[in-house]
């Protein structure tokens, strides 16, 4: 059986002190092992010391965003971008419908992204991927935006978001994903410039009480990848947090937080993996050449 690799990412590290809980708890209890910071985030500062207190056993790279917050970039050098308060638009709409519109290029946004790469460095974070807030990356032209950032620090990896669902599947999840492969489909591979990617992922169609152990390991049985990346946006909420900040816009991802942080608490991930011959491991342990453990 080929060896196969699987990189356990939580998403949004620094938006919410829940979020790095539930990183902190799951990967105690080997459930995860990556996860990718919002530099911008309200917790991003505590967060990014999971980097050097995790002793290598937690990856983290950056969660590229142009659509929530403040960017790092000085509003006028990207107004396409950003509203009148110089904030982004907190919209995916709105941000796609300027996208369409061409009021701001892919040479704005690697203007931004690089920004909160330095930003992540400056942070103490060494980055071992990339992906983007509501995989925006992966529109036409982005994403070789985001494999030109990635180049740039030397990074290796960038998540192409192509998640295989069963042709039988057309629930909301699996056209969610659907969308995503179009996108994902559209643009060159990140291989032409010398960055890798997962050969698929598994936690757009099922998200939520959905995440289940079973059906990562029916996935994995079916779709046999080198090296597969399981999306996740585990949280730990507790009395007395601080609300989202409202400036982000609207945002459902709080709502998924206690079922997915559940979910990949529950018995089962372990003997999917080794039933599967999957490794748990993160990108910084991975060579993007030869995709296999580094020596």
């Amino acid at each position: 059986m080929a060896a196969m690799f699987v990189v356990v990412n939580v998403d949004d590290l620094g938006l919410h002190p829940a979020v790095r809980r539930a990183v902190e708890d799951l990967a105690g209890l080997s459930r995860v092992s990556s996860s990718t910071l919002l530099v911008n985030g309200p917790d991003a500062a505590a967060a990014a010391r999971l980097s050097s207190t995790s002793r290598g056993s937690i990856g983290v790279g950056v969660h590229l965003n142009i659509l929530r917050g403040r960017p790092e970039s000085p509003a006028h050098e990207i107004p396409g971008l950003t509203r009148a308060d110089g904030l982004f638009l907190g919209d995916y709409v709105a941000l796609f419908k300027r996208y369409l519109a061409h009021a701001f290029t892919p040479t704005d946004v690697e203007r931004e992204w690089t920004r909160q790469v330095e930003r992540a460095l400056e942070m103490g974070v060494t980055p071992t991927h990339l992906d983007s807030e509501k995989h925006i990356h992966v529109w036409p032209g982005l994403f070789e935006a985001a494999s030109r950032v990635a180049k740039r620090f030397g990074i290796g990896w960038v998540r192409r978001p192509v998640e295989r669902v069963a042709f039988t599947r057309w629930d909301k999840g699996a056209l969610r994903a659907r969308i995503l492969n179009t996108f994902a489909l559209l643009h060159r591979l990140p291989g032409a410039m010398g960055v890798a990617h997962p050969a698929c992922v598994f936690g757009i169609a099922d998200q939520g009480a959905s995440l289940l152990p079973e059906r990562l390991a029916a996935y994995m049985k079916r779709v046999r990848p080198d090296v597969l990346e399981v999306v996740c946006h585990p949280g730990a909420p507790l009395p007395g947090d601080p609300p989202l900040p409202p400036e982000y816009g609207p945002m459902r991802i709080a709502g998924q937080w206690t079922d997915e942080r559940d979910a990949l608490a529950a018995k089962g991930w372990g003997a999917a993996f080794k039933e599967a011959g999957a490794q748990l491991v993160h990108y910084g342990q991975l060579d993007p050449a030869t995709r296999t453990l580094r020596n």
